[in-house]
């Protein structure tokens, strides 16, 4: 028996070496950032099967053909409207804010991101103002209703929005909903998608989850962009999902959620409707349609937006480096809020390096997070980010939600995207970069109410926590580089 468990220990050393050293050099050749390649190579080594089946389910941000392809049209035809709305509306901001100036070269740089003047925004601070000028810009509408969500939860005022939709369809309206597979899990196994279906609504899932989608691409990717867009005149992007605060996840011991959303008028919905019209194609077999008539499109306003989509196939790197840009670009107050915070190295070093040079940095967290290892992992970043002078802010109201980022008195920030590798890097996500003062004093407004409603960090029990704790957040953060 000797010789048999001999070779079978041989058998499983060589299997060890060759699995490690095949994805050790198939990690490397992906020239990933130095921390995202450690943790995989750690991991691979530490639990060579397991490592291995994580790495091709999720190692590599990875597509079927068939998105491939469309996803490149899609950019590619988004782009001929994007560049005549600029030709028409666009705004030079080369005497703005240093950062205002690199965030706008950015977006103009990645050929979808042109900062647009003439549009008018108003924030939408609380869920009742939300769902209520949203179902009032669903029953005025005269050609068509667009809904892009991650999630799409039934009850309360959601079942509004629906009876809303189904209202127009009656009188003649296009509806359409586009609703992703895992953050709709609820809504398609519920009668109230059937429901609008039957009242003549188009219900379509993005990025269906399934073994044979499985098989064709990273199932972990996912839409989570939230977008309602009317007529192609007047928009609806935040970060509240078609979801109830006093429905979804109500019961979870995290509190409410906390959302915000921005209503958007002028050259900047038209573009927002074209991007909407892009996902619809990539989800359906329905070609793409430039909605964007350049010539019928209106300024409504003085405000200066960029649309800023980002995911596989559309320009994430250039979202990434608008958002470190109005980081290394602020001088005088950077406050940002999120409720998932697990930045990279490079957004950790412009965070301390904006508080050393004497920039007034305030980051608000919530105090309860969903998901233990996120937590553990967010609050590793926090000893190095309260040495350097950046306030943390632990916010007591719920489940902070709202995704914002103000730079001074010139540059504000409004989407879906959390500052985590996930949002920088995987999903379909949408931002909206509002240039000048009125609109940083609108959301630095709602900003302040979060702080009100905080605990700073330092006068927590977290500062008194235990050996062991620091050692668990530690532990987590190795795995931050790969959540």
């Amino acid at each position: 028996m000797e010789p048999f468990f001999t070779w079978t220990a041989l058998g499983s050393i060589l299997i060890h070496i060759a699995i490690v050293g095949g994805l050790s050099i198939r990690v490397l050749s992906k020239r990933k950032p130095t921390g995202v390649s450690t943790a995989w190579i750690v991991l691979v080594f530490s639990f060579p099967i397991f490592g291995a089946f994580m790495y091709v389910l999720v190692g590599e941000t990875w597509l079927s053909g068939r998105r491939t392809k469309r996803t490149a049209l899609a950019a590619k035809q988004l782009g001929g409207p994007i560049r005549e709305l600029d030709k028409r509306f666009g705004a030079v901001l080369d005497e703005h804010h240093p950062a205002a100036e690199a965030i706008a070269k950015l977006g103009r740089a990645s050929g979808m991101s042109a900062p647009l003047g003439g549009n008018d925004i108003h924030i939408l601070g609380n869920p009742n103002d939300c769902f209520a000028q949203l179902i009032q810009d669903i029953d005025n509408a005269e050609r068509c209703c667009d809904l892009l969500y991650y999630i799409w939860y039934p009850g309360g005022r959601v079942h509004a929005v629906e009876d809303a939709l189904i209202r127009a369809s009656k009188r003649g309206i296009a509806c359409r909903v586009l609703v992703d597979a895992h953050g709709g899990q609820e809504f398609f196994d519920s009668p109230y998608s059937e429901r609008l279906t039957a009242a003549g609504v188009r219900v379509r899932t993005s990025l269906p989850v399934n073994f044979f989608r499985a098989s064709l691409h990273r199932v972990d990717i996912r839409n989570h962009r939230k977008l309602a867009v009317i007529d192609d005149k007047v928009a609806h992007v935040g970060s509240l999902n078609m979801a109830d605060p006093d429905y979804f996840k109500s019961n979870e011991g995290y509190g409410k959620w906390v959302d915000l959303n921005a209503r958007v008028t002028g050259p900047a919905a038209a573009t927002l409707g074209d991007l909407f019209e892009a996902d619809w194609a990539m989800d359906t077999d329905d070609p793409f349609r430039s909605e964007i008539n350049v010539k019928t499109t209106e300024r409504t306003g003085m405000q200066i937006v960029q649309v800023v989509p980002s995911g596989p196939g559309q320009q994430p790197k250039a979202l990434y480096h608008i958002l470190t840009a109005a980081v290394f670009g602020s001088q005088q107050t950077l406050t940002l809020t999120t409720p998932y915070f697990i930045p990279d190295e490079a957004f950790v070093a412009g965070l301390i390096g904006a508080a050393l040079r004497g920039v007034d940095v305030t980051v608000v967290v919530p105090a309860k997070v969903n998901g233990p290892l996120v937590r553990y992992a967010s609050m590793a970043y926090y000893d190095d980010l309260l040495e350097a002078g950046v306030k943390v802010c632990l916010y007591d109201k719920g489940l902070l939600h709202a995704k914002t980022i103000t730079v001074d008195d010139d540059v504000a920030i409004i989407g879906t995207v959390n500052i985590d590798r996930r949002s920088f890097w995987l999903n379909y996500e949408l931002s909206l970069i509002l240039h000048g003062h009125d609109a940083v004093t609108s959301l630095r407004a709602l900003q302040n109410q979060y702080i009100a409603n905080s605990t700073l960090l330092t006068d927590s029990p977290w500062m008194h926590r235990s050996p062991m704790r620091k050692v668990a957040e530690q532990a987590a953060q190795l795995l931050s580089p790969i959540l």
